[in-house]
């Protein structure tokens, strides 16, 4: 999926309703609370912290070419597609960067220093600049491959096999497919930079870089799948294992052992509307969230169905239509019901 792709469904979903500044946070993985409550307004989980080191520039010069080929237009504070920008579907995307947040370069660190070495041993060549320089990643490696006995030419036979058949498994073109590997380095073989891949392809670099990332989630949920247990190996500590933010995690603690939001508040030293963002956070993602606690059901009930009437997720035109309502209580309503 190509950049201009993902900011169209973005702003497809958030049509009307958000600035233009709303896809660049999604994407960079900003964790504030207007962020990560949009995530599950909308239903954008795909998009969440795909490209963390996303320039302004390069974003607002994609967000420029949008304007030029009117697929969006400005109306007052807020963006809207056109009939152009709707009409444009770009189908399903094995892309999840709400589960993965950022992970896959873990996963592909571990496996491009893997490779490396393999194909050295083998070749008995025993000296080589490894292409991953981290320390953590290179212990890790180094105990996988004492695990796997990588001198026994079988299980290298094996490991090859599992990368060739879980890779086709991969629903993407093979375009997409090939920009993985040709990131991959081996014995007199050095892996292709961003750039030497983007003026091959045609692509810019953003766009050869997603393709990428969607081949490794795609990778990724085939290996998790099972079937194939040597690079099963390699998702340890890949895979959330929540789905929430490590500081929504201890609010919800908290909350579980009977403290008010209040309380949670003055314990953890943090402002109220904080502690609002990690339950309208828990309420997003946790089924078993008592939203019963902050309102009664009528209230919630109202909530929901001004939302649905007036197709909206805007807190001020809810909130004008339920003014007995706080922003907060909307907020988790909207959160917990997961409108779309």
């Amino acid at each position: 999926m190509l950049f201009e792709d993902i900011l169209i469904k973005i702003l497809n979903a958030v049509d009307g309703e958000r600035t233009i500044s709303s896809p660049y946070h999604l994407v960079k993985g900003k964790k504030s609370g207007q962020t990560l409550q949009d995530i599950g307004y909308y239903k954008l989980y795909p998009f969440f912290g795909l490209l963390p080191r996303l320039q302004k520039k390069d974003y607002d010069q994609a967000v420029q070419n949008l304007f030029d080929k009117g697929m969006i237009v400005i109306d007052g504070q807020v963006v809207r597609v056109t009939e152009k920008s709707r009409s444009q579907n770009s189908g399903p995307t094995l892309l999840n960067g709400w589960k993965f947040r950022g992970n896959e370069r873990l996963f592909m660190s571990r496996l491009s220093l893997i490779v490396q070495t393999l194909s050295h041993i083998h070749q008995n060549s025993r000296v080589f600049d490894p292409v991953v320089i981290a320390e953590d990643t290179q212990r890790w490696v180094k105990a996988y491959l004492q695990r796997i006995d990588y001198r026994n030419v079988e299980n290298c036979r094996k490991f090859k096999n599992e990368i060739a058949g879980s890779l086709a498994a991969v629903e993407v073109a093979d375009q997409q497919k090939m920009v993985v590997l040709q990131r991959l380095s081996g014995y007199k073989l050095g892996g292709m930079t961003w750039e030497q891949i983007s003026r091959q392809n045609g692509y810019g670099i953003i766009d050869v870089q997603l393709q990428a990332i969607e081949t490794l989630h795609g990778w990724m949920q085939t290996v998790e799948a099972g079937s194939f247990p040597m690079l099963q190996d390699l998702l340890e500590g890949v895979i959330q294992q929540s789905s929430l933010t490590e500081t929504a995690k201890r609010t919800e603690s908290y909350f579980k052992s009977g403290r008010t939001l209040e309380e949670i508040a003055a314990l953890r030293g943090l402002k109220t509307s904080t502690i609002e963002d990690h339950f309208v956070e828990l309420a997003m993602n946790d089924p078993s969230f008592d939203i019963f606690a902050f309102m009664e059901k009528p209230r919630l009930d109202k909530i929901t169905t001004v939302s649905q009437d007036q197709k909206t997720k805007r807190l001020r035109d809810i909130k004008e239509k339920v003014p007995e309502a706080t922003y907060f209580q909307i907020r988790l309503a909207l959160a917990a019901k997961g409108e779309t």
